[in-house]
């Protein structure tokens, strides 16, 4: 059985096949590899935070039935989980829009 290495599995490639952040000199730019790979997972994690936000906030609600102050708290829990949500969802689609406009590579997921 052969070995897995979890570093061949985080390397981002660029449109020409080489990876991305590597400098002119061969000497692989480990900031941009990192950075790259935070980014290309940042949805994931903000769709898992919106998970957890609007479970906190249903949770909420059906346990402070009684309370209004608190049901209100739970309310805004959620509305504000879902805005944030659909503004990296709108940001998203706005840098797709700018890339095919322009017609330029700015996220090279």
């Amino acid at each position: 059985m052969a070995g897995f290495n979890i570093g061949d599995q985080l390397n981002i490639y660029g449109p020409r096949g080489d990876t991305i952040g590597t400098s002119p000199y061969g000497q692989p730019g480990q900031f941009f590899l990192i950075f790259w790979t935070i980014i290309k997972n940042l949805y994931v994690l903000t769709g898992i935070v919106l998970l957890f936000f609007l479970i906190a906030g249903g949770i909420g609600m059906i346990l402070n039935a009684g309370n209004a102050e608190k049901q209100k708290q739970s309310s805004q829990t959620l509305s504000s989980a879902v805005i944030g949500y659909l503004i990296m969802f709108a940001a998203y689609w706005l840098v797709r829009i700018v890339e095919i406009v322009f017609g330029v590579e700015i996220f090279l997921l």
